[in-house]
């Protein structure tokens, strides 16, 4: 169905080739670093041993420090982009996290196989890109980089995100409980401002959010998501969605160390405004479809029941947020989603860590090295939805059954 691929720049002269992130090859300037990206992303698009990739998703993860360095540097990414696909483009998000360590850019790719069992078409909604892979039986829409408008206040850019997908669904004839996975990258996201009372930038998207979830009645649970900050932007919302098809079976799963986040009281809530909306997304999500199944993680903090734990120390958030992904998957969770598998084998496809002092990096990715296995690990320097947070992490992997 869904693969999410990286790819490892010293691999590249390999007869096999392990996908993973794009990095700069070289380059000082962000443009150099840009362009030698896109020249890699020419080479991973060529037909390699009789195997061909399309790119369903993209996300280029740039150090910007501003608005209008975002700006700049953004342009700077579609024009490369234009010049190589055209109109021909993949969904496609601009997210201004730092890349850590190193350098000016990063592109990860989420990728499906050419195969005889499903078509893949990039379409475009105004100025928007977007990509529908069609299995026959159902189809899978990629959707990035859904934004508002330079100067937007956070609930004016949500609201335009929001507005922007569900056109796009539209167009597809789905509508908003078809998402399965989402991401909400939000500029400042702790932040609170003093105006008339306390506004929490995280709180207005989640007020948006549950407006217009409210449109839809997500039989099969919310999607599941990571609600990020980032340095400039407004909001940025990227999903995927799935129509209905009696061959797929979608399936929320919780973590029993945690409240639901959609459940938090209002004592976790930040902002002065009554009737705060919670967060509307699930811990995880299983994707069940020929005989696989697609595991998406949430984005994961060191929070037990609704409580933030060990505020301040790094090492010990980053052990809790990994404890709390291992539950998701206990025997008890294996046997109520009716599957089994060993969780000491799980490797994960791809992980993303979002840490909030880059200093910290080195120590984070030791732990999550050495306590998760995964193909790939993407670093990035990023605030987390709470102020005591230090550390996040997302995934996914996929069983095969036998």
């Amino acid at each position: 169905m869904v693969e999410q691929i990286i790819m490892r720049i010293e691999s590249q002269a390999s007869t096999n080739i392990d996908f993973e992130h794009i990095t700069p090859a070289r380059g000082k300037s962000f443009t150099d670093q840009v362009h030698s990206c896109v020249e890699q992303l020419v080479k991973f698009m060529d037909p390699k041993n009789g195997v061909r990739y399309f790119v369903t998703q993209q996300t280029f993860f740039i150090a910007a420090r501003d608005s209008k360095e975002y700006q700049a540097r953004s342009s700077v990414i579609r024009k490369a982009l234009s010049a190589l696909c055209g109109t021909r483009q993949a969904a496609t998000s601009i997210v201004a996290q730092s890349p850590v360590p190193g350098s000016e850019v990063v592109l990860e790719l989420i990728c499906t196989r050419a195969s005889e069992h499903h078509s893949i078409a990039y379409k475009r909604a105004g100025d928007i890109p977007y990509t529908v892979v069609d299995y026959g039986h159902f189809k899978a829409v990629h959707c990035a980089g859904l934004m508002g408008d330079p100067g937007d206040s956070i609930t004016m850019a949500a609201n335009k995100a929001f507005e922007s997908g569900l056109n796009i669904l539209r167009q597809e004839g789905l509508s908003i409980q078809h998402i399965i996975r989402q991401w909400n990258y939000i500029e400042d996201i702790a932040c609170v401002k003093e105006e008339g009372g306390r506004h929490q930038n995280y709180q207005e998207f989640n007020d948006v959010r549950t407006h217009y979830y409210e449109t839809g009645t997500f039989r099969h649970g919310y999607p599941a998501a990571t609600g990020i900050g980032m340095n400039a932007g407004g909001v940025i919302i990227d999903f995927i969605a799935l129509s209905e098809s009696n061959r797929v079976k979608v399936s929320p799963i919780r973590n029993p160390g945690q409240v639901d986040a959609h459940r938090y009281s209002e004592k976790v809530l930040m902002g002065g405004a009554p009737n705060k909306s919670t967060p509307k997304f699930e811990r995880a999500k299983l994707v069940s479809f020929a005989g696989n199944h697609y595991f998406y993680v949430s984005g994961t903090a060191s929070i037990l029941g609704e409580k933030t734990m060990y505020p301040g120390d790094v090492s010990k958030q980053t052990l809790t947020t990994i404890e709390n992904i291992q539950r998701l998957f206990s025997k008890e969770n294996q046997q109520d989603l009716g599957i089994q598998f060993d969780i000491d084998e799980i490797r994960f496809s791809h992980l993303r860590v979002y840490v909030k002092h880059k200093e910290d990096v080195h120590l984070v990715s030791r732990i999550c090295e050495e306590k998760l296995h995964s193909s790939s690990y993407l670093y990035l320097e990023s605030d987390v939805c709470r102020d005591e947070l230090l550390v996040e992490i997302e995934g996914v992997f996929t069983i095969h059954s036998t």
